[in-house]
Order: structure tokens, then sequence, then C-alpha cells
């Protein structure tokens, strides 16, 4: 009789321990910070100067693109789950953040576009940031471009001149400047399983756009309005390969 008050006195303190253990959460808020950097450095619009290994010196005064297409993966079971109509303009002059809810799971890998979708790029459906408003359509061409960056350049002694380069898909069949950027959750000690909030904090590295991987040599450029074509093709790749870090 003894045994069994014993026993039963063991299993009612295990059900109180277990009952006392907070179930893991069903979704999470998710919240995106960027922040753009020169050189490692926070940087001000038309005031930060960014001297670059080719020897040109180069003062931003536009810097925005599109976040779109962010998918969260389990690459054990390949569980994924991709936002919705999340298309985000991420500005230097303006909105820097934003968030998000979606079901919690051991998501260990992250990805994201910089730009638009082929199917947005042609629609006239303006969801998420896909705002005429925004500054980020083309005047003369069908869709969006995808990253704007425009300021001023000097090479030595010479004049200080414009640089614009605006980035899209100009063709309409085309996607290849639609580019994907993939972050090891992991690495980054990032748990989407147990807590119902999340800061993703990730740093753009402005200089990137010049030298990672393509070397962009300003004063040997015919012409410093990069709007398609090869050039246009390497800025894509920089963004794709070099400009991100999630901390």
């Amino acid at each position: 009789m003894k045994k069994i008050v014993l026993i039963a006195t063991l299993l009612g303190s295990l059900w109180a321990c277990d009952s006392n253990v907070d179930p893991l959460p069903t979704s999470a808020s998710v919240t995106f910070n960027f922040t753009h950097l020169i050189n490692g450095e926070e940087f001000d619009l038309e005031n930060s100067m960014m001297e670059l290994p080719t020897g040109e010196v180069f003062t931003p005064n536009k810097f925005k693109y599109y976040i779109s297409n962010i998918t969260f993966t389990n690459t054990s079971n390949q569980e994924t789950y991709t936002l919705e109509d999340g298309y985000y303009l991420i500005d230097q002059a303006g909105q820097k953040s934003f968030s998000f809810v979606i079901p919690t799971a051991a998501y260990d890998q992250l990805s994201f576009y910089v730009g638009v979708d082929q199917e947005r790029n042609l629609s006239i459906d303006q969801v998420g940031d896909l705002d005429p408003s925004n500054d980020m359509v083309w005047n003369w061409n069908t869709g969006y471009k995808f990253l704007v960056l425009e300021g001023e350049w000097q090479y030595g002694e010479s004049v200080r001149e414009g640089l614009i380069i605006h980035i899209g898909n100009n063709d309409p069949a085309s996607t290849i400047n639609f580019r994907e950027i993939t972050f090891d959750l992991n690495q980054a000690a990032i748990d989407l399983e147990r807590n119902s909030e999340v800061n993703l904090d990730f740093e753009a590295e402005l200089s990137a756009l010049f030298d990672a991987p393509n070397e962009i040599v300003i004063h040997e450029l015919e012409n410093t309005s990069i709007m398609g074509g090869e050039w246009a093709i390497k800025v894509a790749e920089n963004y794709q390969e070099g400009m991100f870090t999630l901390k």
C-alpha cells in the first residue's frame, strides 16, 4: 500500500512539473532591421563620402531597394513558409525595418530576393510597398526598379559628376537581376521555434556594390547611368554575393 501511495505521489509530482512547462508558441512576430554601411560605418546621405579601391570618391544621395519573396526553410524536412504579398521598400532616407507574423517551426535557413518577381513586376496590383509614389517604377517601361543608387563621384582632380544606378529587369521576359540571398539561421543563433518575438538585424555594405565580386571602375565607364546591360548584371551579382550580412 505504501508503494502504491509513493508511486501515485511521484506521478502527481511529474504531472505538476509538466503542467508548469510553457508550451511552444504557434506563431512568431519577426522584425527585419536593415543598417546601411560605408566601409563598416553608418552613413548619412549627401554628407558621407566613400573612397573606392579604384580611386574614386563617391557621395551617395539616394539608396533604396525592394526586399521580397521572404522564405523560411527547415532544410531537414524541407518545410517552408513564404510570406505572401511581402514586398518591402528599404530606403536609407526612410523605412529601414518592417514586421510580419509567421508560424513557428525549426527553420534553419532564410532567403529573400532583392527586387520584384516577374508576376508582380508586370502586374497592376499594388500590394505591399509596390506603390508608384515610391519613385521605384520605370517611366519608360513596365515594371519596378529593384535597386536605386544615386550620387556624385570624383576621380583625382576631375570635376564632380553624377552616378545613377537603377537595376531592374528591362526585358519583361528576363529575371536575371532578380537575385536571391540566403542566410544560415543556425549560424546567426536565430531560434524561430521557441520564441514568439524575433529580431533579424541585417547590415548592407554599400561599397560591396562596387567590388564584391565584380569591380566597378566608375571613371572607366562609358556611361555613368547604369540601367541595363552587362554592368547592371554585374551590380546585381554584387548585391547578391557581397552586400548583405545577418548579424
